[in-house]
């Protein structure tokens, strides 16, 4: 049967495709994907009016009513070529993966985010690394990996963290520019960044011995972390521990009790880490609170949420900190040109939703001012996971963390676009034409050689012991013994 999905735009050409294009045809979307069958030839209808002529699949122009059978393969693109006497459009149609993931979006406003970077993920198997337009198509992926974050870098490179350690830095055409991890342990899966000297920050992850007495504890194991800055070729140029400036007294009594399975804790379960210019901003979980850590002296320049120290910033303007309260379980703290901080408060345990929240600090009088906070109905709690980003216009891109939601929201809260998932760890816009579309195009079509990945795009999977990895539940945040889709 032919699905008829069809534009309504008055005295336009009509497209119909089956298997059925997303979204439905319209002149003004020009890349489309469906889910094709090599078996079979996907059929293209077309109704031209008057002076409208459309070519399929590279053939001759015709004009009237006519259907067009192709050879689409899987991850391969034919076009749809739309003229008329003032204009010309062409259009893109790629065939999905047989097992790509689910997924809907919903476009209410203007976005000012061109597209969306994220991972597809449906639980500790390898996740699909993704980047979507704004008319929520996926417009770039690779072939299934072992991760949760997919980040894109500043020179146009895209990079995933193994969950068992290590970074793959891939170029658009899916062919691996660089491999990396830390040294002395493998690297925490959660963040990477490309500094502007064009080193990486990365941080360890490994389980060490450790003293619980100011736990009212004995001697128990850790997870520990090391920040690495590498240059490309893997030499460790500096380093810091949080053990050295953040002391176990520091976490909160309620993520004590969060163990693995072997009783390993986790006291500062860090997240994110952003370059200040002179430092480095670090958010942990387990602290309830992000740390501004000076670069030269590794000092502790400023703490904002959590327990009390002597550079702990006054945090005005915001209700939950009048209350008495703090962020709760935060991921996701970055620096803003104008010096604003923003951050995704995911509100854990505390009863309260997660908001996308923005904080002036003022460094010399040690306060952090609330500048917009953004809640959505969607997302009535967070348990895990999230990210927060602010366009220059001001609209917040948030990925709500460990639920199936991205949102693109206007300064007022105002949704003007919605991706629904399975689960989201993070989302990172592009507004500053990093990528064009037929950049995007052109790297897939260099990555897929008759619908198959060429050996380019791989890369070797680092591996890990289990007592190296502890429990993958716990290291994301969920609950323990919950997966992501659970």
């Amino acid at each position: 049967m032919l699905v008829s999905l069809v534009g309504c735009e008055p005295g336009a050409a009509m497209v119909s495709v089956d298997p059925g294009l997303y979204p439905i045809y319209q002149q003004s979307v020009v890349d489309y994907v469906n889910r094709c069958d090599p078996d079979e030839p996907t059929r293209v209808a077309v109704e031209a009016p008057p002076g409208t002529r459309v070519s399929v699949d590279g053939r001759s122009p015709r004009r009237g009513s006519f259907t067009a059978k192709v050879d689409q393969q899987v991850n391969e693109r034919f076009t749809i070529v739309v003229s008329s006497e003032t204009k010309t459009t062409t259009h893109h149609v790629r065939c999905l993966p047989l097992d790509f993931p689910e997924w809907s979006a919903e476009r209410t406003g203007t976005p000012q985010a061109q597209f969306y970077v994220t991972t597809l993920i449906e639980g500790f198997a390898p996740n699909v690394p993704v980047i979507f337009d704004t008319n929520g198509v996926p417009v770039w992926w690779t072939e299934r990996q072992p991760t949760f974050l997919h980040t894109p870098l500043h020179n146009g490179n895209l990079a995933t963290l193994n969950i068992a350690g290590g970074m793959v830095e891939r170029r658009l055409d899916g062919s691996v520019a660089r491999l990396l991890n830390t040294v002395g342990a493998t690297s925490d899966f959660h963040d990477v960044i490309r500094l502007p000297n064009r080193n990486y920050m990365l941080a360890t992850f490994e389980i060490r011995r450790c003293n619980l007495r100011l736990w009212g504890e004995g001697r128990g194991r850790c997870i520990f972390h090391d920040f690495q800055e590498l240059t490309p070729n893997g030499d460790v140029v500096w380093s810091w521990r949080p053990e050295t400036d953040i002391p176990l007294r520091e976490t909160p009594s309620k993520w004590r009790s969060v163990r693995d399975a072997s009783g390993t804790v986790d006291p500062w379960h860090y997240n994110s880490v952003a370059w200040t210019g002179d430092g480095i901003i670090v958010s942990f979980r387990h602290m309830d609170a992000i740390y501004k850590i000076d670069y030269a002296t590794k000092d502790v320049v400023w703490k904002l949420g959590g327990k009390v120290r002597p550079e702990r910033l006054r945090v005005i303007g915001d209700p939950v900190f009048d209350a008495g309260g703090s962020i709760s379980g935060q991921h996701d703290a970055r620096l803003r040109p104008n010096g604003v901080v923003t951050l995704f408060d995911n509100g854990t345990n505390e009863g309260r939703a997660p908001r996308s929240v923005a904080y002036r600090i003022n460094e010399g009088a040690g306060t952090a001012t609330l500048v917009r906070r953004v809640t959505d109905a969607i997302a009535p709690n967070s348990m895990c996971c999230g990210s927060t980003r602010v366009l220059g216009d001001g609209n917040y891109v948030t990925g709500w963390g460990g639920t199936p939601w991205i949102t693109e929201n206007e300064p007022d809260g105002t949704q003007v676009f919605r991706l629904d998932a399975n689960f989201i760890y993070r989302a990172i816009p592009i507004a500053d034409g990093r990528y064009t579309r037929r950049e995007l195009r052109v790297g897939m079509d260099a990555q897929y050689d008759d619908g198959v990945i060429t050996a380019a795009a791989t890369a070797p999977v680092s591996q890990a012991q289990p007592e190296q990895l502890g429990d993958l539940s716990s290291r994301l945040g969920l609950s323990e013994g919950a997966a992501p889709g659970d």
